[in-house]
């Protein structure tokens, strides 16, 4: 399996946008709306895109990658998107702002790991893994002083595990760094 991992970028948009159209969530239908833009707004205006349909979070989501806001990497095969990791500063991610912001973190640059999207069919494949290996690589040259991941805490099904399981994060050097009900923040120091 020959996988290529791409920084997501303006020019790559219609890619982006072709992956949440048909693969994303081709198992998962009532997740389709997200587009991976959900982390970047409160709840209310969530409520509101889930209410008037997927086109125009589908906007929002090319706006927002226009804009630099939503950031991230596509995974490639044979020139075909197969997964998407969605990180970038901490401070952009309202939803993180609203919920896991630490008052010790305002003054802290944080690269933000909020999820990974992977094609059903490559799923179990190292996907992640890849993407993981390629923010962490991209990381240590960029002016972040962690990177900083929220698996949830309980095992569940296999789309409740989008933030990317414990494991995954642990074997990259990652460690525990607060815990929540529900959710947990792992942590890897950068340079």
């Amino acid at each position: 399996m020959n996988i290529e991992i791409k920084l997501l970028s303006k020019d790559l948009t219609d890619d982006y946008i072709d992956f949440f159209d048909n693969v994303a969530f081709s198992d998962h239908k009532e997740w389709s709306y997200c587009y991976c833009a959900v982390p970047f707004f409160d709840k209310k205006a969530i409520t509101q895109f889930i209410e008037t349909g997927k086109e125009n979070l589908r906007e929002e989501a090319r706006e927002l990658i226009s804009a630099g806001i939503l950031q991230g990497y596509l995974a490639y095969e044979n020139n075909k998107v197969i997964g998407f990791c969605n990180c970038g500063d901490k401070s952009n991610y309202k939803n993180l702002r609203d919920e896991l912001w630490d008052i010790d973190d305002k003054n802290i640059r944080i690269k933000s790991i909020v999820c990974f999207i992977i094609a059903s069919e490559m799923r179990g494949k190292g996907v992640a893994t890849k993407l993981l290996d390629r923010v962490c690589s991209d990381a240590d040259n960029e002016d972040f002083a962690f990177l900083e991941a929220y698996p949830i805490k309980n095992e569940g099904n296999n789309f409740q595990h989008f933030p990317g399981p414990v494991s995954l994060y642990e074997k990259k050097g990652f460690v525990k760094y607060r815990e929540f009900e529900k959710d947990m923040v792992y942590r890897r120091k950068l340079r």
